[in-house]
């Protein structure tokens, strides 16, 4: 909108031209920037031709810009570095790049350093023009590097670079190469998909890998039916890895497509897809020769159902991660574990198991985790036992005078962050793996701490320990420090929601503490923060919520252990 007469009352003409520009009025600026070019001499002449040719460039008048210009410069050849801007940035806009560089070149050589202070910028227009027009130094991979390392190269590109973006789409000599290499097509990933997948694309993708697909990521979005998906398992005799990602609900497609696949080693739901118990066992069934890796983090329903049916024989079942996708849900373990014999990793969350659990009867077991599997004594535990993960048992407690604490020698992880089990028993289950340097991560905030006077009395003192999580845990400034300097080697802490202030985080980075979380540290300002950063240790920070030690009281131990 352009001003009023009365709001440029006074003022001059090229005052009143710059007012109607920033009014973007270039009609308006045009005329008072040529009134201005008229009365003007010397210096301010040079400034009215050259925010006329502002004007006149916005108004794509670009002769008379250029006009402009060339006046400026025949005014001030010696001084006026404006005048050469102008004109180069003109003749750009006319695309006429070369002549362009020429004028700024013409004007390097007649504004001599030290007399004109911006000169810089027409050096900077100058070396700007010349490499846009220096020829590119770009070489096809495909033509110069030799077709194994191409083919590398291009098995680090996500399926949708690959496919939609780049490669096919290139050229039909790239599309004819990479369509005969099948080792780029032997994963199908649809993460990227945002329609349904036709037939015709799931068979040119299968055709392109020479049917040897061994690991299929498949989303709900990609639409993938029973018809589909019984044509990947049966067409693909290498198929490994089938993993089912998306929200929603997954059924018949998987398990009536499952008993065609012969070779499948691994399958995978996300905890976003949920799927029914009896899904879960007749995908089992159906993969109980070949599958050795099973993870269902969404089960809706208990596995064992009434009347009792059995899960399938899975002697070959090495890794299995149950979720429950709701709480309350019953698992019968001694089934389970019966069905299972020779697991390695097993994660149960979320369901509610029995009392006397004894998961030694998992004599080959390496990394266990029971969290929120509302137990309330600590299980037997075989001596292979690697990680040991029992949070959120808000019941799990050991009664005085129980000493039959499982203490395995290896156990590299210990989490029991969310229980009542008290320092002693931390102690006591980590006391051999301790003492033969194996323990890596001690992970036992979010508890109610009886602690009884100096720290090395109360808790496992480790040189191997790396990381370690103290977050949540009702001591004082003092004892925090105390107790991180048991573990001289840590290198990974959390003392989030915590009364650590600015002196703990110093004590904690001249420790050599390289990541420290301090999330809802009430105590602890931005100044210590910003400190430790400067130190190089990556500092994970947020401002306490107002409500923040409420809401940690409430979700706390000592809350929900009663």
């Amino acid at each position: 909108m352009a001003p009023s007469a009365n709001d440029e009352e006074g003022m001059g003409p090229l005052e009143r031209g710059r007012r109607r520009y920033q009014h973007k009025d270039y009609f308006g600026s045009l005329t008072a920037f040529t009134e201005a070019v008229n009365m003007s001499s010397g210096h301010m002449k040079l400034t009215a031709l050259d925010h006329r040719a502002a004007a006149q460039e916005k108004l794509q008048q670009f002769q008379s810009a250029l006009s402009d210009a060339k006046k400026m410069i025949d005014l001030k050849p010696e001084l006026s570095k404006v005048g050469y801007l102008r004109c180069g940035k003109v003749l750009q806009l006319k695309g006429n790049p070369q002549l362009a560089l020429k004028i700024y070149e013409r004007g390097l050589g007649k504004v001599k350093i030290g007399t004109d202070d911006e000169r810089t910028m027409l050096q900077n227009m100058y070396n700007k023009a010349k490499r846009a027009l220096a020829p590119k130094k770009v070489l096809d991979p495909l033509v110069f590097l030799p077709l194994e390392l191409a083919e590398m190269v291009c098995q680090y590109l996500t399926m949708r670079d690959r496919v939609l973006r780049i490669c096919l789409a290139v050229s039909k000599p790239w599309k004819r190469l990479l369509e005969s290499s099948y080792k780029l097509w032997t994963t199908l990933d649809t993460t990227y998909a945002k329609k349904s997948m036709n037939h015709k694309s799931l068979k040119a993708h299968l055709k392109r890998s020479n049917y040897t697909l061994d690991h299929a990521i498949i989303t709900l979005r990609a639409g993938l039916d029973l018809q589909k998906m019984t044509y990947i398992t049966s067409s693909c005799k290498n198929l490994r890895r089938l993993e089912i990602r998306g929200s929603g609900v997954i059924g018949e497609s998987l398990t009536k497509s499952a008993p065609y696949s012969r070779s499948i080693n691994a399958v995978s739901v996300s905890s976003s897809c949920a799927i029914t118990s009896s899904a879960v066992h007749d995908t089992l069934a159906s993969l109980r020769k070949t599958v050795t890796e099973a993870y269902f983090l969404c089960v809706k329903g208990s596995l064992h159902a009434n009347p009792p049916r059995d899960l399938p024989q899975l002697d070959c079942l090495k890794i299995l991660h149950f979720k429950a996708a709701g709480t309350g849900t019953g698992l019968d373990t001694d089934r389970l574990m019966k069905a299972t014999p020779n697991l390695e990793s097993v994660a149960l969350n979320h369901w509610v198991l029995g009392p006397n659990l004894d998961v030694s009867l998992w004599p080959k077991l390496q990394y266990l985790d029971l969290t929120d599997t509302q137990i309330t004594l600590l299980p037997d535990l075989p001596s292979t036992l690697k990680h040991l993960i029992l949070n959120k048992n808000r019941n799990l407690r050991v009664d005085i005078g129980d000493q039959r604490f499982p203490s395995p020698p290896l156990l590299e992880t210990f989490a029991c962050a969310g229980t009542t089990l008290n320092n002693s028993v931390i102690k006591d289950i980590t006391r051999e793996s301790s003492k033969r340097g194996n323990l890596k991560t001690l992970l036992i905030g979010d508890r109610v701490a009886d602690s009884r006077g100096r720290a090395e009395d109360d808790y496992p003192a480790s040189e191997t320990v790396e990381e370690l999580s103290l977050a949540s845990l009702w001591e004082q400034e003092h004892q925090l420090i105390q107790i991180v300097n048991l573990y001289p080697n840590v290198r990974k802490l959390d003392v989030s929601s915590t009364k650590a202030t600015g002196v703990a985080v110093k004590s904690f980075v001249q420790m050599g503490v390289q990541y420290l979380k301090l999330n809802e540290c009430s105590e602890v300002g931005i100044d210590a923060v910003e400190w430790a950063r400067g130190q190089g240790v990556a500092v994970e920070f947020n401002f306490p919520s107002r409500s923040g030690n409420a809401r940690g009281y409430r979700d706390s131990a000592l809350a929900t252990g009663y």
